[in-house]
């Protein structure tokens, strides 16, 4: 999967790297073990407020604790993350991601190996009766599409190094459907994984590396690299 040329402007305040900003949308590399917004189990800093200390217009017409959030990473998943910065873009955006019209591609390390060195991976996904917290297959559940495609492969460490589509936008999706394939995401307890120490606790081997999407007829693109763990992990 090729990635685009994408817009470089970018700075580094408090751990939050601001990838590419103007007057309609921010977009931001979120770091492992921060929130997207908060919660009700938790009052932990987010980055929903970082956002507000920058842009605290959007707190006049975004939902209460999620202004400006259009979509969302887990808190243990860093990368790119679209926030949109007026109201009429926001409701533009909602309906892209809606329509699947914006390409996601994230970065993954994997216990084991998939069947082919590329593939789809479409089985249905609902709440885990056996957790709340997870997601599992479910027949019953909604559509769920996953492509994803080997990059690498660690025969030592029967590791696989993955890039992997949202097709759709489930929550919780990657991680469940490596649960499925029998390949969960490094240090993904919750999924099946066992605890790997190169990995700092509050994070998952899981990065959304690229967005790309059309928006006032020009095409959008950016791109991040994994965090210095992905590397330190296939280096042992």
């Amino acid at each position: 999967m090729a990635l685009y040329p994408y817009y470089s402007w970018s700075s580094k305040i408090d751990n939050i790297e601001i990838v590419h900003k103007n007057e309609n949308f921010i977009i931001f590399n979120k770091p492992n073990g921060l929130l997207t917004h908060p919660t009700a189990n938790s009052e932990e800093s987010t980055l929903r407020d970082y956002l507000v200390e920058l842009y605290p217009d959007v707190l006049t017409w975004g939902e209460p604790k999620r202004e400006g959030i259009v979509h969302r990473l887990d808190k243990v998943t860093s990368g790119l993350l679209l926030c949109p910065l007026k109201e009429e873009i926001f409701k533009i955006f909602k309906e892209k991601f809606k329509t699947r019209e914006i390409k996601k591609i994230y970065t993954a390390l994997v216990q084991g190996t998939l069947p082919f060195d590329s593939g789809l991976i479409q089985v249905p996904l609902s709440r885990s009766k056996q957790n709340r917290s997870k997601r599992a297959v479910d027949r019953t559940g909604r559509e769920s599409i996953t492509k994803y495609e080997i990059i690498d492969y660690s025969v030592d460490l029967n590791i696989s190094k993955l890039e992997l589509e949202l097709v759709t936008g489930r929550n919780h999706q990657i991680r469940a459907h490596m649960e499925y394939m029998k390949t969960p995401v490094l240090n993904d307890e919750l999924y099946g994984s066992s605890k790997n120490n190169d990995i700092p606790h509050n994070a998952i081997a899981l990065h959304s590396t690229f967005l790309q999407f059309e928006f006032e007829n020009e095409i959008f693109a950016f791109s991040t690299e994994p965090p210095s763990f992905f590397n330190q992990v296939l280096d042992v």
